[in-house]
């Protein structure tokens, strides 16, 4: 059963989990109780960003899409973040790049599906513990 939850409390908490609060917006959540999970849409607050051939700045929206990003557990419940982006266009017209995606460094890596802070704990169980003891505790936090 998945279950969406509203009001200001939740808005002022689920906004406080997110990876980068000062640049992204916290939507809508929901949560699977069944499967231990719960998912929280958000949006990039960016109004321009810089395009990473030419490193021009661009405010021309050409469009949005959704990335899907894992994120560490909260609580015993498996994060992921439906994040909204914008894609814009290239303002310098001999850049080899006519649209871009703009970049939330402080969230995930470009193409990645996991966000940086999960990136990071997992890296630090893996040179903890290495093999298989890494992937074991990995998994019991929910990873």
């Amino acid at each position: 059963m998945v279950y969406f939850l509203s009001g200001a409390l939740p808005v002022q908490f689920f906004q406080r989990l997110l990876p980068a609060p000062d640049q992204l917006r916290f939507e809508k959540s929901e949560i699977d109780i069944e499967a231990n999970h719960l998912t929280l849409s958000v949006a990039s607050m960016q109004v321009r960003a810089q395009c990473p051939l030419c490193r021009r700045f661009s405010q021309r929206i050409h469009s949005r899409y959704q990335r899907t990003l894992a994120d560490l557990s909260c609580v015993h419940f498996g994060l992921t973040l439906r994040v909204s982006v914008c894609k814009f266009f290239c303002p310098n017209p001999k850049c080899d790049r006519r649209i871009f995606t703009e970049r939330l460094p402080d969230v995930a890596a470009p193409w990645a599906r996991k966000t940086v802070r999960l990136v990071k704990q997992l890296q630090a169980i893996g040179l903890a513990l290495g093999g298989a003891a890494g992937a074991h505790l990995g998994q019991q936090l929910g990873f």
